[in-house]
């Protein structure tokens, strides 16, 4: 993934309805499996930062708590996270939130000596977030990664996890340096890829500027946009044209969707 321009010019410059022709059954279809997935990231990345303040705001020292991670799973349309503290087979719920609409709604606290172990698919998930210091990685900024972990659609599917780079600077995003690992039910890593070929940081503007159309990206390692493209939409705040594939096509990537741009408009990249 490349950039080609820092912006379009115009709010609605290049908006048209995309050609039916120009994309196939297949590639709608996963398609649709991005636009999910890039919302999910998204959301579990922000359930387990609201929780993390509301926790703070109850336990204030977290150190002390002995707390060795956290969990998030789906719930309906909401997120519950639960913070754990123990090793292994001990590993015990020490705070569970759940989150609606990106906002803690509720909690639990529990304390010492009436804390709920943690179930055999929160110690899946656990154990898939401590499997990142075995990934190929590589850290394009000195901080820590953010980590998503997607739970899995069975008891004993594949999990996957999402290795993302965080934001170290105002007004700049990482377009570089986020990572998807597959993680068998035995906890065995059976596939790993990144999304660039290099680090990237983009400048982004305020919310609010409306002669902000969106960023341009050119995207060289998949011949549709991505996942993170969808995550980079939602998070940025603004929506993305990607360019990918060979011959090439542009793409809108939005939160809500995903359009292939008539090519007689699409802009060069």
């Amino acid at each position: 993934m490349r950039l080609f321009a820092a912006f379009a010019l115009l709010l609605g410059l290049f908006i048209a309805p995309p050609p039916a022709w120009a994309q196939s059954a297949e590639e709608r279809t996963r398609l649709d499996w991005v636009q999910q997935r890039g919302r999910m990231i998204y959301e579990i990345d922000r359930a387990a930062w609201v929780t993390t303040d509301d926790l703070r705001e109850r336990i204030r020292d977290l150190q002390a708590a002995g707390i060795r991670g956290w969990t998030v799973e789906r719930d309906g349309n909401a997120y519950v996270v639960t913070y754990y503290a123990g090793e292994g087979e001990a590993r015990a719920a020490l705070y569970r939130g759940r989150v609606e609409n990106r906002r803690v709604v509720s909690r639990d606290v529990f304390a010492d000596g009436g804390r709920p172990p943690l179930t055999a698919l929160q110690r899946r998930l656990a154990d898939a977030r401590n499997a990142v210091p075995r990934m190929a990685l590589r850290a394009c900024v000195n901080s820590p990664f953010n980590v998503a972990v997607i739970p899995p659609e069975t008891p004993e599917g594949a999990i996957d996890v999402y290795v993302l780079t965080p934001q170290v600077r105002n007004g700049y995003f990482p377009f570089g340096g986020h990572f998807r690992a597959t993680l068998t039910p035995g906890g065995e890593i059976a596939a790993e890829r990144a999304f660039t070929n290099s680090c990237l940081e983009m400048p982004v503007p305020g919310r609010g500027q409306p002669r902000v159309a969106g960023i341009g990206i050119r995207h060289f390692l998949d011949g549709i946009p991505t996942e993170i493209h969808v995550f980079l939409s939602i998070w940025t705040g603004f929506p993305l044209f990607v360019a990918a594939g060979e011959p090439q096509r542009v793409w809108i990537v939005r939160p809500d969707g995903i359009e292939l741009m008539d090519q007689n408009r699409a802009p060069r990249m």
